[in-house]
């Protein structure tokens, strides 16, 4: 049995025993321990996608607030002020090999969906539906589920494979960090260089957030 096979079976395998672990709502019979292991994402372990916390984020956005208060408005609104991107990230480590298997071909309908970047479903960085019109009335009919190798690459969005997360967006921005650009052009670097600006982690832990 091929190594991806095996893979996918003993996830398979994995939910449905716990499944059969779980009992009725407030009767949860895993021990803690194993839960965590098992549901990261569901018991807060995992870091959370990027969202702004303010309904007024965009509105401030527009008046140029991201330019004129930086930290606060990298803190609250960072979808925004651009530090969070909509993107395509692998979910498994183990994608880059299976791309070399030709698994993204043979399995469409997983890999698009756990390895979406080594998979090439997004053209660059950007993830985004090619029309979202036809992509809302596809992924209402389920096509992105009968037909993943077309449908999922031309409506990653409406398909659920794009994430929004905080990351760098060039290449040059370590460098720059080191040379305490993050200090002297805070507007610029916190919107392009948020992880060696340590935004990211200040995103993750919930900290620093104050008014306005």
């Amino acid at each position: 049995m091929p190594a991806f096979v095996r893979h996918v079976h003993a996830l398979v395998q994995r939910h449905r025993r716990l499944v059969r672990q779980l009992g009725p709502v407030g009767r949860v019979r895993v021990k803690s321990g194993r839960l965590l292991r098992l549901c990261p994402t569901s018991c807060g372990l995992c870091t959370p996608e990027c969202k702004d916390l303010k309904e007024e984020c965009v509105g401030w956005g527009a008046s140029g607030e991201c330019n004129e208060n930086p930290e606060f408005m990298i803190r609250n609104c960072p979808v925004t002020c651009e530090a969070c991107k909509s993107t395509c990230k692998d979910v498994q480590t183990d994608c880059p090999g299976w791309t070399a298997d030709g698994e993204c071909y043979k399995n469409p309908g997983f890999m698009y969906k756990e390895c979406p970047s080594s998979c090439g479903v997004c053209e660059g960085v950007k993830c985004a539906d090619n029309n979202a019109t036809q992509c809302a009335i596809w992924a209402e009919a389920g096509e992105c589920l009968n037909n993943p190798l077309a449908v999922m690459k031309e409506c990653p969005d409406s398909c659920g494979l794009c994430s929004t997360v905080c990351q760098d967006h060039d290449d040059s921005c370590k460098g720059w960090a080191k040379d305490s650009q993050c200090e002297d052009n805070k507007a610029f670097m916190y919107r392009v260089c948020p992880a060696s600006c340590g935004i990211c982690q200040i995103l993750e832990s919930g900290e620093g957030k104050d008014e306005l």
